[in-house]
């Protein structure tokens, strides 16, 4: 079977990388071997605590995988690429009806792929267990969310629990953290003080100084360039605003700090815990020496994270002295295009803050969700106002 041929038995779009590996998958491709073992699905299940009727579901459905030709094809791959070759934090796989199999239903061929994923992690990269507690509870929990939600056992939010289980993603105070990649969409260059944001593209840029998504919003438009003496581009302020002026960098003085694929740590954000720059800053330091130690090779530059909590609009909407606001402020802001309204599902519906972003939204307000970063070396000054 070709590369493409098995491609098409996806119902999603296999990532670019995936080719790559392709070959030597093939040449060592073993059908004797199960996606997921009954000796692996039961060391999961009792890792899990599972229910007896969940577990003998689980067993049975990687039966039904393993005795398939073509099921069996295609998670072995699956697994080859997002289990055992790449971390799991690089697989860009989001999809959660990942290939069909007669008598399975999607939640439940996703299950055996994360079942797989957490057999690995027991069995060889063996985290802490204290630190591991929330990803078994993760497993457990969304296993648990299917059955309530469909009536049968599987498991939700395939390419979540994959971090999950992948030995990778632990809370450390009031933080979920992973290790990342950079976007490609922002520069960020230093001259060893200083970090300096840059779009990366061409984007049209609102009246505020926002991202936006068509030109009749737009009252100007970013580019970039670089060669080996210079970078020039719209600097965009700690705060998410972009400057529709061209600045122009030395590379003499600066220096690349955060380009597409640079090592970071990701931030994840729990509900109900004390959102303020003190306890964060607190987080983001045993995380940095904990992934040091972990993931050795895997030098992060930078702590950064997606949210609508990042969204420079929210000052139309909260008091000076929020500690959300106070966070934000002690971070560098980068905008998105996509946007949120009142009914964004992270917040929590009849709030305040929900009805004064829908009065704000009545205005023509768009809220933006906002990218952010903290360079490692401004961690010990995290709670201090980004100039």
């Amino acid at each position: 079977m070709t590369y493409t041929e098995l491609c098409a038995k996806y119902n999603f779009t296999m990532p670019e990388y995936a080719a790559d590996y392709y070959d030597a998958f093939i040449a060592e491709y073993d059908r004797s071997v199960p996606v997921l073992s009954k000796e692996n699905a039961e060391t999961v299940a009792s890792a899990t605590s599972l229910p007896e009727e969940a577990k003998a579901e689980l067993i049975r459905c990687a039966q039904v995988m393993n005795a398939d030709d073509e099921a069996h094809l295609c998670g072995s791959f699956l697994a080859y690429i997002t289990v055992y070759k790449r971390v799991p934090w690089v697989n860009y796989i989001w999809w959660d009806d990942l290939f069909t199999v007669a008598g399975l239903e999607k939640e439940q061929v996703g299950w055996i792929l994360v079942a797989t994923q957490l057999a690995n992690t027991l069995n060889n990269k063996k985290p802490p267990e204290d630190l591991n507690a929330e990803n078994i509870n993760a497993f457990r929990g969304y296993t648990q969310n299917c059955f309530n939600k469909n009536g049968y056992w599987g498991i939700v939010e395939w390419h979540w629990n994959m971090l999950c289980a992948g030995g990778c993603m632990f809370m450390f105070g009031i933080l979920k953290f992973v290790p990342g990649e950079f976007t490609g969409d922002f520069p960020v260059i230093t001259d060893g003080k200083r970090y300096v944001s840059l779009a990366g593209g061409e984007y049209f840029v609102g009246k505020e100084g926002e991202l936006v998504d068509t030109e009749e919003k737009s009252v100007g438009i970013t580019s970039f360039y670089e060669d080996d003496e210079k970078y020039i581009g719209n600097v965009i302020s700690a705060d998410g605003a972009v400057d529709l002026n061209k600045t122009e960098f030395p590379k003499s003085v600066w220096k690349d700090y955060l380009r597409k694929g640079t090592h970071t740590i990701e931030i994840h954000i729990p509900s109900k815990i004390p959102y303020k720059p003190e306890p964060i800053k607190e987080a983001y330091k045993m995380a940095v020496e904990f992934f040091k130690d972990f993931y050795p090779e895997h030098n992060a530059k930078a702590i950064n994270g997606y949210s609508w909590i990042f969204s420079p609009q929210l000052n139309k909407v909260l008091p000076p002295e929020s500690n959300i606001l106070a966070v934000n402020d002690s971070m560098h802001i980068l905008p998105v295009i996509a946007t949120y309204g009142a009914d964004c599902m992270f917040i929590r519906e009849g709030s305040s803050l929900q009805k004064r972003i829908a009065e704000e939204c009545e205005k023509g307000t768009e809220f933006h969700y906002g990218i952010m970063y903290t360079a490692i070396d401004e961690i010990e000054n995290f709670g201090e106002k980004i100039k």
